[in-house]
């Protein structure tokens, strides 16, 4: 055995300089090494959450369009459990189906993912993405299901989606990313071997090495693996209107989507692009709680906030800035009501009781008959909105609330016309690109329409007899 000397150095003798430049590098490297870890830590991660599933009899798809950016994006994977039999179809869910060759502009078959948002008394449903202001033209029926959406995992699909639409640039820098995350993490973490000061026999020497180079080789090996699985992704890509990132299905919920308010448009209860005109018999006014306005037209007729005739309460705006102002949120408010895909379809009549929810008609129109109790069923902030081309209320109909419902979250869009009846009870805001009619030939001065809400005309006029409307106190935020 030989021995070296040591030379003593003193605690407080300043570092050699040659060694500032090797701490640097030290440190430096210990910093890319961490973060290279990091990224393929997160990386194998994303891959297990996505794969270990299959094991449970799950399945995965590569999410293929831009559909719903930014809330999903293409390469996003989503992870789907089959619908049992005796399970019913989730209206409202999010599932993957298969949609034939016939329903798909290119003429072949492929696999989607959209929302269910009509059930339809046929047995049949209609879908529509999130983003989509109209259903799939083509009816689902159960058998096309193949899933229905659990979680959804981030990113971790790029790969196999570049590989497959023929990216390669994207691919090759993903690759070259990773392999170089992946040699540093080699370099930094695996060591070479014991560094002695004592010079001992070379086949010590290669002996201690062979651990080490074992261990680096079954990473290598199992990075390399990890590359070109994640570019060669076992499963098909599907189209997808998704929303929102989750882990659980029971909280995929609209988001992104323009907000449910009135706006400037909140201190009106009648708002007209071109007229409002009150028929009101002298002797018998029409009360109106709120103000009135017309924009750009300028006719308002037999309403007024002053005078022996006065019955407005609030202010009068025809073709004023305020009333501009009031009939841009009000448009705002109907792209927002028909932003929303539906969650059920209805036929023509509406009465009895209905739940919450967002209805658009089978047939074009909505007659409300009878008594139409809406049932918020305890939520406060639940919200009722009926969409169709014409909306009507039978003479004499009634549209109550229970269960804490509000008429302040009660909507009626038209794309066409609205027509109250004589002597009804109307709750909500009522919305039409066309003309609104409200109680115009009563019979008798006793026979009021009373309105809890509004009256929106966004294209032509707003015309009543003898009306009492009152804007709801309460306008609660969109949930």
């Amino acid at each position: 055995m030989r021995s070296r000397a040591h030379q003593e150095s003193s605690p407080t003798a300043e570092p050699p300089l040659d060694t500032v430049p090797a701490a640097l590098w030290g440190w430096a490297r210990l910093v890319t090494g961490a973060a290279a870890q990091i990224y393929l830590v997160l990386l194998a991660t994303l891959a297990a959450i996505a794969l270990i599933p299959a094991l449970f009899g799950w399945h995965s798809t590569v999410i293929e369009t831009g559909s719903m950016e930014p809330h999903i994006d293409p390469g996003d994977v989503v992870v789907l459990a089959a619908l049992p039999d005796d399970q019913q179809v989730p209206l409202g869910g999010v599932v993957q189906f298969t949609s034939p060759a016939e329903a798909q502009p290119s003429g072949v078959e492929r696999s989607v993912l959209h929302r269910i948002v009509i059930d339809h008394e046929d047995g049949t449903y209609a879908t529509a993405g999130d983003a989509n202001a109209d259903v799939d033209s083509t009816p689902l029926v159960r058998e096309q299901i193949t899933g229905q959406a659990r979680l959804l995992v981030p990113f971790i699909g790029l790969p196999a989606l570049w590989l497959g639409t023929g990216q390669h640039l994207p691919l090759s820098l993903w690759a070259a990313a990773t392999a170089a995350a992946l040699l540093m993490t080699l370099a930094v973490f695996v060591p070479r071997g014991r560094d002695d000061d004592q010079e001992g026999d070379e086949g010590d020497e290669d002996t201690e090495e062979l651990p080490v180079l074992a261990r680096r080789g079954v990473l290598a090996v199992a990075g390399a693996a990890t590359l070109a699985g994640l570019a060669a992704w076992p499963v098909p890509p599907s189209t997808a209107a998704f929303t929102a990132r989750t882990s659980t299905s029971a909280s995929w919920r609209y988001v992104g989507m323009p907000a449910i308010t009135l706006g400037r448009a909140g201190p009106y209860a009648l708002l007209a692009s071109n007229r409002l005109t009150d028929h009101t018999p002298s002797g018998h006014p029409s009360a109106v709680g709120g103000s009135v306005g017309t924009h750009p037209g300028l006719a308002v007729e037999g309403l007024q906030s002053s005078g022996a005739r006065r019955n407005v309460t609030g202010t009068v705006e025809p073709g004023t800035a305020a009333a501009a102002d009031a009939m841009a949120d009000a448009r705002a408010l109907e792209r927002a009501l028909l932003a929303r895909p539906a969650t059920a379809g209805r036929p023509t009549v509406l009465t009895g009781r209905i739940a919450p929810g967002i209805y658009t008609s089978t047939t074009g129109s909505f007659t409300v008959t009878g008594d139409l109790t809406l049932d918020a069923q305890g939520n406060p902030a639940a919200q009722f909105i009926f969409r169709a081309a014409s909306i009507t209320a039978a003479d004499g109909s009634r549209v109550l609330l229970s269960g804490q419902a509000k008429a302040a979250n009660v909507y009626w869009a038209a794309t066409n016309s609205i027509t109250l009846g004589i002597s009804t009870t109307a709750r909500g805001t009522y919305l039409a690109r066309g003309s609104i009619a409200a109680n115009i030939t009563p019979g008798s001065p006793t026979q009021r329409l009373t309105l809890e809400g509004r009256l929106i005309s966004l294209g032509t006029a707003v015309q009543g007899g003898i009306v009492e409307v009152n804007r709801p106190s309460t306008t609660l935020p969109d949930p």
